[in-house]
């Protein structure tokens, strides 16, 4: 297994097993081959939007199946091109990793990463004192959580990171759905075709919030003679998990990297993570900007409408990356690993 490039194997792959609060998760270490010397390492967390270790989407309450976007192994192939190894795992109750008794939530991710992250620091492939952690997206979040508990990585890269109160990103997420449903008879149907969950959310959106800040994680909403039940961790709505209170635990060199026309978290959480990071004495930050790219750092469309129905569809996925956002998180690791 692996990436072989003009006959010639360029990036290797060995599957890990470890384990977090006593379940088996299944990840897989990728890595440039030929290099004898102990490799700096980089632990990619998923976001909301990557469940695999190839950092694709596989389960959809409803809707059209996602197209795969491969977005951990892309950044796996150009890393390893450039000398740099990477770790991946399934998430729980995905692919080869067990599935748990009961549904977690972001506090159960954290566990999961840090688990992840030692597992990656004890293999012999690996320099353990050259280790970044990537986040993308929810996983920015994770990272922020796997720094309170675990001080050895060398570097972060936080991408499409959120900022402000957890109820703004779904109200930037979710009023735009129902919205956009509500302009024609046409938008209603492709809406309801392509994106049913979110437009339940959207038109319960005001009482799904109001029930997250009492702590309620399940919901139950009609739509049309269907119920559908619709699980939200509250626990970001909590004062003291706020996302804008995480940042403080990163003391060490950070890239906060994000897509200009991010139709997930807006562009400007981006500058406000910067901001907090630097007020708490973090004097090691850079902030880089990828024009033209969405949430996933893949080219966007060129008209808003079609954007807003890819984003919502999720047919973004089929778009290429931005070769921006490769050389510059490729920039980053070669200065600070």
């Amino acid at each position: 297994m692996g990436l072989v490039v003009s006959g010639e194997k360029v990036m290797g792959e060995k599957p890990v097993i470890f384990y977090s609060s006593s379940l088996r998760l299944a990840g897989v270490l990728r890595y440039p081959v030929g290099i004898k010397d102990p490799l700096p390492a980089v632990l990619l967390i998923h976001g909301s939007l990557e469940q695999d270790r190839d950092g694709n989407l596989l389960n959809r309450p409803a809707g059209r199946p996602p197209p795969k976007k491969n977005f951990f192994l892309e950044i796996s192939k150009r890393l390893a091109s450039e000398g740099f190894a990477t770790f991946s795992w399934d998430r729980r109750g995905i692919g080869e990793s067990e599935a748990p008794l009961y549904e977690g939530g972001y506090l159960q991710d954290a566990e999961d990463a840090i688990a992840a992250y030692r597992a990656l620091s004890s293999l012999d492939l690996i320099d353990p004192e050259r280790i970044a952690v990537l986040g993308q997206s929810a996983g920015v979040y994770t990272a922020c959580l796997l720094a309170k508990k675990e001080r050895s990585a060398r570097a972060y890269i936080l991408q499409g990171g959120l900022y402000r109160d957890y109820a703004e990103m779904m109200i930037f997420n979710y009023r735009r759905v129902a919205e956009y449903a509500a302009q024609s008879p046409e938008n209603l149907q492709w809406v309801e075709e392509n994106d049913p969950v979110g437009l339940v959310i959207g038109l319960n959106l005001q009482m799904l919030i109001e029930r997250a800040m009492m702590g309620e994680a399940e919901h139950c909403f009609s739509y049309k003679g269907k119920t559908w039940r619709i699980r939200h961790d509250p626990i970001c709505y909590l004062p003291e998990h706020s996302p804008k209170n995480q940042f403080k635990y990163i003391q060490k060199p950070v890239l906060v990297i994000h897509g200009a026309c991010d139709l997930n978290v807006p562009v400007e959480d981006a500058f406000m993570i910067e901001r907090d990071l630097k007020e708490h004495g973090n004097d090691n930050v850079e902030l880089i900007i990828i024009p033209d790219a969405d949430h996933s750092f893949q080219q966007i469309a060129e008209s808003y409408d079609q954007r807003l129905r890819e984003r919502m569809s999720l047919e973004s996925f089929r778009r290429p990356y931005r070769e921006e956002y490769f050389m510059a998180v490729t920039s980053f690791l070669k200065r600070r690993l």
